[in-house]
């Protein structure tokens, strides 16, 4: 009984630590996203500024990316 206790409360940590992850990483996608639209807007260069927007867009694909693949699953489980 203690082992089956035992698993399950690993489970719970893996979970909560899982969704807290999800939470993460789009959090640091939005900030890589910022960023480089800063750097963008401070650009004088039109090269640099071109590939700020290039990263931006980049950036702002994973962050739209992440909260597609992860919508609705932070909340189901344990």
């Amino acid at each position: 009984w203690l082992k089956a206790r035992a698993r399950r409360d690993r489970w719970k940590e893996e979970v909560s630590l899982v969704r807290h992850e999800m939470l993460w990483t789009g959090l640091w996608f939005e900030y890589h996203k910022k960023m480089w639209e800063e750097r963008a807007l401070q650009s004088t260069e039109p090269g640099k500024e071109a590939y700020a927007n290039k990263q931006m867009g980049l950036w702002s694909d994973f962050a739209s990316k992440a909260r597609l693949m992860f919508h609705g699953k932070q909340m189901d489980g344990i």
